[in-house]
């Protein structure tokens, strides 16, 4: 498949809207005002990843292995509060760039061209979880809320 098949499979089959082939043929998502990647270091990924399968709300989940990071998708309702985004800041976790791009993997394998693959992928007939949703998830894995 080209990275042109990639992104129109992404857009029609997985629903991610907006994804497309760069110049250098990167297939991207860009980060919009609807859309955010939260980005976390391993193991924290994995357990949040559990956290938000535990509630009914998993999401898509990118890895990247180096470093070795998890990328969650989400809808962004709501920008965490300044207390709750220093909590998350100090354990390395971010809210990717509004306007930045996340690379989208161009097969379902564990090694990919762009050496990142999906942990979770996307599913049509599921909703992104809130951004609100994932970092209240993120705190209960932190401070052991659960």
């Amino acid at each position: 498949m080209t990275p042109q098949d990639w992104a129109a499979s992404y857009r029609s089959l997985f629903g991610l809207p907006r994804v497309h082939v760069t110049a250098p043929g990167f297939v991207v998502l860009p980060l919009t005002d609807s859309i955010a990647a939260v980005n976390t270091p391993e193991p924290l990924g994995v357990s949040i990843l559990g956290e938000l399968i535990d509630r009914g709300i998993p999401g898509p989940v990118l890895v990247r292995t180096r470093p070795p990071r998890r990328t969650f998708l989400v809808v962004a309702d709501r920008h965490p509060t300044p207390d709750h985004l220093t909590r998350l800041e100090r354990r390395g976790i971010d809210i990717g760039p509004h306007r930045g791009n996340v690379v989208l993997p161009t097969g379902f394998g564990r090694y990919t061209p762009e050496g990142r693959w999906w942990a979770r992928p996307p599913r049509r007939d599921e909703s992104l979880p809130l951004l609100s949703e994932l970092v209240s998830a993120a705190i209960a894995v932190l401070y052991g809320l659960r």
